[in-house]
């Protein structure tokens, strides 16, 4: 192997693990904003469990912080590939 190979390879790895960390960071950023915004709205009072209305409020909430941050991430990769 040649040292320009080793060296795309390296950058390729790098460029592999900065990719998994963010990934990785948008899955807790994902599940912070499920736990601050969805429970907090959606139960009461905790208890041993959640009540039908908790459930679905839940339910809701979760798919909709989903959607948005799908559509964000969706604009955000279309304005850059514009650029």
């Amino acid at each position: 192997r040649s040292r320009g190979m080793d060296a795309k390879t390296t950058k390729e790895d790098v460029m592999a693990q900065v990719k998994q960390e963010v990934e990785t960071q948008l899955m807790q950023d994902i599940y912070s904003s499920i736990t601050a915004k969805c429970f907090n709205k959606c139960v009461g009072k905790p208890a041993d469990r959640l009540d039908k209305t908790e459930q679905t409020c839940l339910a809701k909430c979760v798919d909709r912080v989903l959607e948005t941050r799908q559509v964000v991430t969706d604009t955000m990769i279309d304005r850059g590939s514009r650029k």
